[in-house]
């Protein structure tokens, strides 16, 4: 994963982006007997990092962005470490787990699967999990998403797209995929704080590298319509697409 889509809005990234159900660590920790340690490729600020912390003795929480690492919660188990997925420092067959969360479509896959296949003990797990846009209810997804897919398309990075349009249907695993449960991450949003979410992506990064202009405020009086009352919190449901892999 050469390119870092993320260190700008880093600070937005960490405030505003999901925490992941505690369901899913749930099924995560099922697939394992062994907690020594753990590997969180592509950390961010360490959403999932933070979550498995409570799980392993250790957590190697690896990503490309200083800036990034720079907003992550600090746990006196979690080692935040600068590096490309691609190039992962660990010793050989040492961890037990390698988890990816909303990041494997950035990826080159077969540099990152050398790696893998290299620091991952024998019956270890791979699992990797996304989620591509969310849902609010009718009259608000109407417009985030003619937003999100449509006018912002051509400012999507080739990974971002296939993260929403595949939703990992084509992703391959260096050993035999297994079946995977179905999860959401969940949120209790303003108006203002979905907004902020959405500034956040890449997506809306890009345009406004482009642009030299904020494309949320072009959708603002019209979320307003959809929304009522900005200060009121809804539910934003981020439904999960995940595949995994046993060595």
């Amino acid at each position: 994963m050469q390119n870092d889509f993320f260190s700008k809005q880093s600070d937005f990234y960490a405030q505003y982006r999901p925490t992941y159900p505690k369901e899913l660590f749930t099924f995560i920790l099922s697939l394992i007997e062994n907690r020594s340690k753990v590997w969180d490729v592509a950390t961010g600020n360490g959403q999932a990092a933070i979550s498995l912390a409570s799980y392993f003795n250790e957590v190697y929480a690896s990503d490309l962005s200083e800036n990034q690492l720079s907003h992550a919660s600090k746990l006196s188990n979690i080692i935040y470490h600068k590096e490309l997925a691609e190039e992962c420092s660990l010793p050989d067959e040492s961890v037990d787990l390698i988890t990816v969360a909303t990041a494997i479509h950035w990826f080159n896959l077969e540099s990152f699967y050398k790696q893998v296949e290299r620091v991952l003990k024998p019956n270890g797990v791979l699992i990797a999990w996304s989620y591509g846009g969310c849902k609010i209810n009718p009259a608000v997804d109407a417009v985030i998403d003619p937003f999100s897919f449509e006018f912002l398309f051509d400012y999507w990075a080739a990974g971002a797209k296939m993260n929403w349009i595949d939703r990992y249907a084509s992703l391959t695993m260096p050993f035999t995929i297994q079946t995977a449960p179905a999860f959401a991450a969940t949120a209790q949003y303003n108006m203002m704080e979905v907004m902020n979410y959405m500034y956040s992506w890449s997506g809306t990064q890009e345009y406004i590298r482009v642009h030299q202009k904020n494309p949320l405020l072009l959708i603002k009086n019209d979320l307003e319509k959809a929304w009522g009352n900005p200060e009121e919190r809804k539910q934003i449901n981020w439904p999960l697409h995940m595949k995994w892999c046993r060595k």
